[in-house]
C-alpha cells in the first residue's frame, strides 16, 4: 500500500481556531467556498486534518520544530532534560513552564486547526459526496480526527473549549466545557469512527475501524473504564490483523515503517520537499558523540542537539537479557576520524562505548579507546545512550535537521499493555488474562516463546504495567500520560528524576492554558490552578 503523503496546501489559510490570529483577513478565490466544493476540495480539507498532528510532532508548520516533543518527551521518570535547549522549564518545572511559552501555545493551535478542518469536511462532505461508501469512509476518518484532537487536548489541558461546527470568520467567544461532558462527545466521534471506517485504506496511515477501536480501549484506560477498556483492547487482540514484530529491534528500521504491529502512524515523507521537515526526533535523543576523540558528526550517527537524556531509572530497568535495551539506545559508536583517533584506533574501530556493566579504570585502559568508555555514574547532559529509534541515516547531508519516520500513534504491543492493565485494575480482576497479555509483550522483549523462560512475576500492578510501559515505550511519547493518568507523576519525577523533583507539584499534572487563547477570549476562560 502506499504511504499517505500529506501535503501542506491549504490548512494555514483556510483553518482557525477560536479567538486566534483576529487581525488576519482572508482575500481572494482561496476560500473554503471556493476549494470544498468537490471530492478533491474535500480531499484537501481531510489532508488538513491529518496535518495537524504531524505539525504537532514537529514538522514546522507552526513555527518552532520542539514543541510537541519537549510537551510529551521531559519532565517525567524516564526522561530529563540534556545539555541543550530553551524549553528546559518544562523538565526542572520552574516559573519558565508558564502560560507563554511556544511550547504550549503552538500544540493549542495545532489541535485547533485540525478540529476546525475535521468540523469543515464533516460539515461540508454530505453535500459534496454522493457515494454512500466514500462518504462514509471520509466521514469516518473527520470524526475520528475531531475526536482523537480533543483526547490530546482534554488529557493536556483539562477541560477546554469545544465545538463541531466549522470556524469561518472570527470568533471571540469560548467556554472551558467540563470533562464529564467532554469526554461523551469523544468516545461519540470514536464510535462514529469505528462503525463508519473500513477496517483497512488504500493509503497506510488513514484511520481505520481498527484505530477507532485501539482509541476507544485508550480513552476507557484514561477513564479508569477498565472493563470498556479491556473489551475494546481485546477485541484488536483478538479480531484485529496485526501481530508482533520480531525480534524487537526490526520495529525500527527504516524499511520496515509499515509493518504489520502499527495500527496508526502519523506520516512523514522521506523526500525533504514534503512535510516542511517532517519529523526532527532523530536530532532530540542524540548525545555528543561528535566531540569525542576518533568521532566527527556525519550522517549515520546524526545531529545531536542533544535535548532529551534517559534516566539512570529507566536504564536501570532493564534485565542484560532485555533486548529492548540494545533495540531502543545506542551505546556503541565506531571511529570515523582518523586525525582525533586514539592510538590504536583505525577507522571502523569502536571508539566511544557505554558499558552496562561498571568498568574499573583499568579495564578501561586496558582497551586503545578507553578515554571514550563511560560508566553510569559518568553519565552527564552531554553523554548518554542515544536513540535507535529515531536514528535518521538517511539524511541528505551532515546538518540535514528534516526526518522522514512515522510517529506511532498505537502499535498492538500497547495494545496487549492496555488489556493486561485493564483486567488487572478492573472492579473483577483478572491476574490470569492480565499476566497472559502482558507476558506476550515480555515473551517478545527477551526473544523467547515460552512464560516458563522469563522472570517471575506473580501479579500485575499499576507498578508492574509502569515498568512494563516504559521500558516497551521508551522514547514514544507516551510517559507524560501514563504518569498523569495513574496519579504517579509527582510521585515518580521526585523519585527518579534529580532535575525535575524540587519544583514539581500536583498542579503540573496539567499544562498551562496558553496565554494567547485567554487573552483574545472576549467571555471568561480560566487559566489551570498554579499558572
Amino acid at each position: 500500500m502506499k504511504k499517505l503523503k500529506i501535503i501542506l496546501v491549504l490548512l494555514i489559510l483556510l483553518s482557525s481556531c477560536v479567538a486566534d490570529n483576529l487581525s488576519e483577513k482572508i482575500t481572494g478565490d482561496l476560500t473554503a467556498e471556493g476549494v470544498f466544493t468537490d471530492e478533491e476540495g474535500i480531499g484537501l480539507a481531510l489532508n488538513g486534518a491529518y496535518s495537524a498532528f504531524t505539525s504537532f510532532v514537529g514538522s514546522g508548520n507552526s513555527g518552532n520544530r520542539e514543541t510537541g516533543w519537549t510537551l510529551i518527551a521531559m519532565g517525567t521518570d524516564t526522561y530529563t532534560n540534556g545539555s541543550d535547549g530553551n524549553f528546559k522549564s518544562f523538565n526542572t518545572y520552574n516559573t519558565d513552564l508558564n502560560a507563554s511559552s511556544v511550547v504550549v501555545k503552538e500544540p493549542w493551535e495545532d489541535f485547533y486547526k485540525g478540529i476546525n478542518s475535521a468540523n469543515a469536511v464533516i460539515g461540508r462532505t454530505p453535500d459534496v459526496i454522493s457515494d454512500p461508501e466514500k462518504l462514509k469512509n471520509i466521514l469516518g476518518q473527520a470524526h475520528f480526527l475531531r475526536g482523537y484532537y480533543y483526547f490530546w487536548l482534554a488529557r493536556i489541558w483539562g477541560p477546554v473549549h469545544y465545538t463541531d461546527q466549522e470556524t469561518i470568520g472570527v470568533e471571540t467567544e469560548a467556554t472551558r466545557m467540563p470533562l464529564d461532558q467532554l469526554y461523551p462527545k469523544i468516545i461519540e466521534d470514536m464510535e462514529f469512527a469505528e462503525q463508519n471506517l473500513p477496517a483497512s485504506q488504500n493509503d497506510f496511515g488513514r484511520a481505520t475501524s481498527w484505530a477507532a477501536k485501539t482509541a476507544l480501549a485508550d480513552i476507557y484506560l484514561t477513564l479508569k473504564n477498565y472493563d470498556k477498556a479491556a473489551q475494546y483492547a481485546e477485541e484488536v487482540i483478538n479480531n484485529g490483523p496485526f501481530s508482533l514484530v520480531k525480534p524487537f529491534a526490526n520495529l525500527w528500521k527504516l524499511d520496515n515503517e509499515n509493518n504489520p504491529e502499527v495500527i496508526l502512524s502519523a506520516q512523514f515523507a522521506d523526500n525533504t520537499e514534503f512535510d516542511n521537515g517532517g519529523n526532527p526526533a532523530h536530532l532530540f535523543f542524540l548525545m555528543e558523540y561528535d566531540k569525542l576523540p576518533g568521532m566527527v558528526r556525519d550522517v549515520v550517527n546524526g545531529r545531536p542537539w542533544k535535548r532529551f537524556k534517559p534516566t539512570n531509572y529507566l536504564l536501570n530497568l532493564y534485565d542484560l537479557e532485555d533486548q529492548r535495551y540494545d533495540g531502543t539506545f545506542k551505546t556503541v559508536w565506531l571511529a570515523n576520524n582518523p586525525k582525533s583517533a586514539p592510538p590504536g584506533v583505525q577507522v571502523g574501530d569502536t571508539a566511544v562505548w557505554l558499558p552496562r556493566k561498571t568498568l574499573t579504570q583499568a579495564e578501561k585502559d586496558s582497551r586503545p579507546f578507553g578515554v571514550n568508555i563511560f560508566n553510569q555514574e559518568e553519565y552527564t547532559e552531554k553523554t548518554y545512550p542515544a536513540t535507535k529509534k529515531w536514528v535518521q541515516p538517511n539524511r541528505v547531508s551532515v546538518n540535514e535537521t528534516s526526518g522522514g519516520r512515522d510517529f506511532i500513534a498505537w502499535r498492538l504491543a500497547e495494545v496487549y499493555l492496555i488489556a493486561s492493565e485493564a483486567n488487572a485494575l478492573k472492579p473483577a480482576p483478572n491476574q490470569i488474562k492480565a499476566l497472559e497479555y502482558l507476558n506476550e509483550v515480555r515473551m517478545r522483549a527477551y526473544g523467547v516463546d515460552n512464560v516458563s523462560s522469563l522472570p517471575p512475576i506473580s501479579s500485575v500492578t499499576i507498578d508492574v504495567i509502569l515498568e512494563e510501559r516504559a521500558k516497551e515505550l521508551a522514547q514514544e511519547g507516551k510517559r507524560w500520560f501514563d504518569l498523569v493518568r495513574t496519579g504517579k507523576l509527582v510521585e515518580r519525577v521526585r523519585l527518579h528524576n534529580p532535575q525535575g523533583a524540587p519544583n514539581i507539584q500536583d498542579f503540573h499534572m496539567l499544562r498551562p492554558i496558553p496565554l494567547t487563547q485567554i487573552d483574545r477570549t472576549s467571555t471568561d476562560f480560566p487559566q489551570n490552578p498554579g499558572y
